[in-house]
């Protein structure tokens, strides 16, 4: 996804790549170091700020039903995630698994199929 945004001219300095875990947020850094201007982390190190295009990462395990849970307990996680892009927002992650918890399934009708 990251290769697409560049090819199409799109400024990196304008990208968040944003989830609600930590150990993925570790992971989205890692992916985001040799683009020195690609911004990563957790959802709450983006509030307050605000980017073109946010690339939400849901991730979670499946053996761990309890971290999808925790994400989904209140709306703020999908709120602050969502108004932080001011033109496109992409959402990666397992739909079936995501849009059976409290307010993904809210994010998974608006995006549609």
């Amino acid at each position: 996804m990251i290769d697409t945004l560049i090819d199409r001219g799109v400024d990196l300095h304008d990208v968040f790549l944003i989830t609600p875990f930590l150990t993925v947020a570790d992971r989205l850094r890692g992916i985001a170091r040799p683009f020195q201007a690609l911004r990563a982390g957790t959802i709450h190190t983006t509030q307050g700020k605000e980017a073109d295009i946010v690339i939400l990462v849901l991730g979670g395990d499946p053996r761990r039903p309890g971290a999808k849970q925790w994400a989904a307990r209140r709306p703020n996680l999908v709120n602050v995630a969502v108004s932080r892009a001011k033109r496109r927002l992409y959402v990666i992650g397992d739909r079936a698994a995501w849009e059976r918890h409290r307010h993904f399934d809210v994010l998974a009708k608006r995006l549609g199929r």
